[in-house]
């Protein structure tokens, strides 16, 4: 099919190498470098290396983009982590209409973050959707869809991982099915659910949360995402890693209680007489030093974190 691709970052890379052998792109519409703190050229650099053309939009609002769209007659719209929303009349244009890939098993994390928030929910499953963009953000017919297992131990990182070997394939999949003519299956009401971007103080720990919340919070924040931090002696501190102990430790919440299990004890809230409580931090870091042991790093026990 004749394809216009919009997508940013690694992500978008990856599926536009992936998509590209199989359809014809005429145009590749990207985030220029300077529209994200990380400044991601991926996109561009494939598009180089395939020999497509190349065109830069923060929102895809520009009238003369539109125009240009509309000369180039796309059968369809592919969506690849692009960061803003498309206007209606974008959507309009192609023929077979506009489709999307996004990271969760929709209806449920619709919005942002969604690998991120599956564990710090504590889900036991994820996945991608592949689904018809429509006016309001990831709520169009779903075409086809992966499902992938989170362990109970697994870091969003190395969901990401298995997630990444997932996107070109199931895009395919979907752009097979829209060639066949799929309207796609209505998202129904039941088990919708939105969540907004995550920012640094979405990640700040609450040491009255129960060991459970503070660990998958821990681990949905790990590498490459923003991760879990406190404060210690008034300064950030980030969590890498962390486990629950094999005995509860209660107690006033956020309290360094002593070095166990191979890490630093933190009391944490939870039920009074449950079992789900305390936190074994094992690697942490500092807003300017590297990745340390949380042994090595406390020096002293009875301080608090905040």
């Amino acid at each position: 099919m004749r394809i216009v691709f919009f997508g940013y970052g690694e992500l978008g890379a990856i599926v536009l190498r992936g998509i590209a052998p199989h359809h014809e792109v005429l145009l590749v519409l990207t985030h220029s470098v300077e529209f994200s703190d990380l400044g991601e050229p991926d996109v561009e650099l494939a598009a180089a290396e395939l020999g497509l053309p190349v065109r830069y939009s923060a929102t895809a609002r520009e009238p003369d983009l539109h125009e240009h769209l509309r000369e180039l007659a796309p059968e369809v719209i592919v969506s690849t982590n692009w960061r803003t929303r498309v206007p209606p009349e974008v959507l309009r244009i192609p023929e077979r209409g506009a489709v999307n890939t996004h990271d969760a098993l929709l209806p449920a994390y619709a919005g942002f973050g969604a690998v991120n928030w599956a564990i710090r929910n504590g889900e036991e499953e994820t996945g991608l959707t592949v689904h018809y963009m429509a006016e309001d953000l990831d709520t169009g017919p779903v075409i086809t869809q992966a499902r992938v297992k989170i362990g109970v131990h697994e870091t969003a990182g190395q969901v990401l991982g298995r997630l990444l070997t997932e996107y070109v394939p199931v895009t395919l999949e979907a752009l097979n099915r829209v060639n066949a003519g799929y309207q796609g299956k209505p998202q129904p009401p039941e088990g919708a659910s939105f969540y907004h971007r995550i920012g640094v103080e979405d990640t700040r720990i609450d040491w009255r949360d129960d060991a459970t919340t503070i660990c998958n919070l821990v681990r949905g924040q790990s590498d490459p995402f923003v991760n879990a931090w406190t404060t210690y002696r008034g300064l950030r501190l980030w969590i890498m890693t962390a486990a629950r102990p094999t005995r509860a430790h209660g107690g006033t919440p956020g309290r360094i209680v002593k070095a166990d299990y191979g890490g630093v004890v933190v009391a944490s809230g939870g039920p009074r007489d449950g079992d789900d409580r305390g936190v074994v931090l094992l690697q942490v870091r500092t807003e300017t030093g590297p990745p340390v042991r949380a042994l090595d790093y406390f020096a002293a026990f009875g301080e608090y974190l905040h």
